[in-house]
């Protein structure tokens, strides 16, 4: 089969267009935090848990099967100072909340759409300072509520980077898989591990060898990122990764995309312009171009153009 879906990350840029900010259709509203109060964070997560429903609606109208849920829904609730869980908000708020997500997981669930969430880069679980460690399952547990809400289960994703290589990789893969080792069970089977995009980082190499064969989390191809730090072939790099997934109840993805023209080389462009890469076995591909969905869309087109086909 090879590329079984394309997937974008986080905002739908065509339902945004034309419209006034405050009609946007979006999924990360958000606050200062000297404004931060329960009533408005419970507000602003009903509307970005709301919106969500017509993002799904329209990926499946447009034939697209895999969609990374951004990190904003719920506002503060990883903060470790003014944090809270469901539970502090109002009765209303908290109904509202459940509903929406309730529906949107249900109806993405019934169209056979893959779902995903991509926690940011201060979430490391390896870091050896214990506030930071802590702050990172914070934010980890929060992103496995939303996916407990939707209603999917270790088909949901996690994906996170090492974060670091601090005193050395080996003393840092050792404080990864004892941290991994003591998470939440849902956690651990929705966690993912990303190689880094820096040849002083993670290689897959590196992940698969000193992380996977110790602890067993599932690892991530970034083609884009394995660029910068090669130690291995893409196809290999795949393998090692795709091995990691046997057993588990989805197929591997990986992540797409090239550099940004007159920027950094590890910058992610705007579209796509290169064939994705075919790799051995069965496999989904987040498109992380900055542009989204139109990214998305656009290399569907190319696609056609170059062989009369998409997926």
């Amino acid at each position: 089969m090879g590329i079984r879906h394309l997937g974008y990350a986080c905002q739908n840029l065509s339902l945004m267009e034309g419209r006034k900010m405050k009609d946007r259709i979006m999924t990360d509203r958000t606050l200062r935090q000297s404004g931060f109060s329960l009533e408005r964070v419970g507000e602003i997560a009903v509307k970005n848990c709301t919106d969500l429903q017509s993002i799904l609606e329209w990926n499946h109208n447009n034939n697209i099967r895999f969609f990374r849920i951004g990190s904003g829904i719920f506002p503060f609730m990883d903060h470790p100072e003014i944090g809270y869980t469901l539970n502090d908000l109002s009765t209303a708020h908290r109904e509202a909340i459940t509903a929406a997500l309730s529906r949107a997981g249900a109806f993405a669930k019934s169209v056979g759409m893959r779902l995903s969430c991509h926690p940011g880069p201060y979430t490391c679980l390896a870091s050896p300072d214990p506030k930071i460690k802590d702050k990172s399952i914070l934010s980890l547990n929060m992103h496995s509520l939303i996916a407990d809400l939707l209603g999917y289960g270790e088909e949901f994703a996690i994906n996170i980077h090492v974060g670091g290589v601090y005193e050395g990789k080996d003393g840092t893969a050792e404080r990864f898989c004892e941290a991994y080792t003591g998470l939440d069970e849902k956690v651990k089977t929705r966690l993912t591990l990303e190689n880094d995009d820096k040849e002083s980082m993670w290689s897959m190499t590196d992940l698969y060898s000193k992380i996977w064969k110790r602890c067993g989390v599932k690892l991530v191809l970034d083609i884009h990122h394995h660029r910068f730090c090669k130690q291995e072939s893409v196809q290999e790099a795949a393998d090692m990764a795709f091995e990691s997934w046997q057993g588990f109840c989805e197929i591997p993805k990986i992540h797409y995309s090239e550099s940004k023209p007159n920027a950094r080389p590890q910058a992610h462009s705007d579209y796509i312009q290169e064939p994705i890469p075919d790799l051995r076995g069965d496999y989904d591909v987040m498109i992380e171009a900055k542009a989204k969905d139109l990214a998305l869309l656009k290399y569907r087109k190319l696609c056609r153009d170059w062989r009369g086909s998409y997926v």
